[in-house]
């Protein structure tokens, strides 16, 4: 993804900037010099909007401002180092030093979510931080990005298929709808359920031993339903799911079924708003 999305016009280290009306105003001209949007005034409001709603350093130090709005010709990631920071209206954090600025069109809705969910993924690691924060020029920032970068997906027709994941590590279920959305798998729907060992280990008297094996587990799990169209979704998802700790294949932690449909009636997106 990395390859295909980076511009290194649009890498900036140490901005001239002292707050972040400053940044948002840098960020907004510099892209627009650039030619990924078309209008300024209403991009930034879209910004700004989004900001209001909620602030966007989400960990410390890290910021990840974003809009979507007809005022952006494509999907564009601006990287922004910071290494004396700047504050960003969030004191609980403190100063912000690196900012994934990202905005698209209306109409880009699944691979603005992808590059959403991959950044924030990949900003938790703090080796990564670290290694972003020493580079000294754009070069290195579009190299070290690189290295991030995962395998090329296999060229697949598009199909239809059913992809069921039971997950009996219900706590973790944010962290899987993250990984969905990095792989591109944007629907789904959730049922809280009991898997059959658990439902013997915590309400059957005659099978009352199989509690001590079930102890510190939680009783539910949960099922996710979802269409794909290529199988190799779940294959990548289950790589994915690997990064944030969930291993399908340890026992007792989920599982993944992919069945083949004859057809699909209706939409199964979702028109969500940002």
């Amino acid at each position: 993804m990395w390859k295909n999305i980076i511009d290194k016009d649009l890498i900036v280290i140490n901005p001239q900037v002292k707050s972040k009306s400053d940044l948002f105003k840098g960020m907004v001209d510099h892209v627009y010099q650039h030619d990924y949007i078309l209008n300024k005034k209403k991009f930034l409001n879209a910004l700004n909007k989004r900001e209001k709603l909620s602030n966007t350093e989400l960990m410390k130090e890290v910021a990840l401002p974003h809009a979507r709005t007809e005022g952006v010709e494509k999907l564009f990631l601006t990287i922004i180092i910071l290494k004396d920071g700047i504050d960003y209206d969030n004191p609980d954090m403190g100063k912000v030093k690196i900012v994934f600025f990202f905005g698209c069109a209306e109409n880009q809705n699944k691979e603005y979510l992808q590059l959403l969910a991959k950044s924030s993924r990949l900003l938790r690691d703090v080796q990564f931080q670290n290694k972003l924060l020493a580079c000294e020029d754009k070069d290195q920032v579009y190299d070290l990005m690189l290295e991030y970068e995962d395998e090329e997906e296999t060229t697949e027709a598009d199909s239809n298929y059913l992809m069921v994941l039971t997950l009996h590590q219900s706590e973790m279920i944010s962290e899987v709808l993250e990984a969905m959305v990095e792989v591109g798998i944007t629907n789904s729907s959730i049922v809280e359920s009991t898997s059959m060992a658990r439902k013997m280990a915590y309400e059957m008297p005659i099978f009352a031993g199989l509690s001590y094996m079930a102890h510190g587990k939680s009783a539910s799990s949960s099922l996710l339903f979802s269409h794909i169209e290529k199988r190799k979704q779940a294959e990548q998802l289950m790589n994915v799911l690997k990064k944030y700790k969930i291993d399908l294949n340890q026992k007792g932690v989920g599982f993944i079924q992919v069945v083949r449909l004859d057809c699909v009636l209706g939409s199964y997106e979702e028109d969500i708003e940002f």
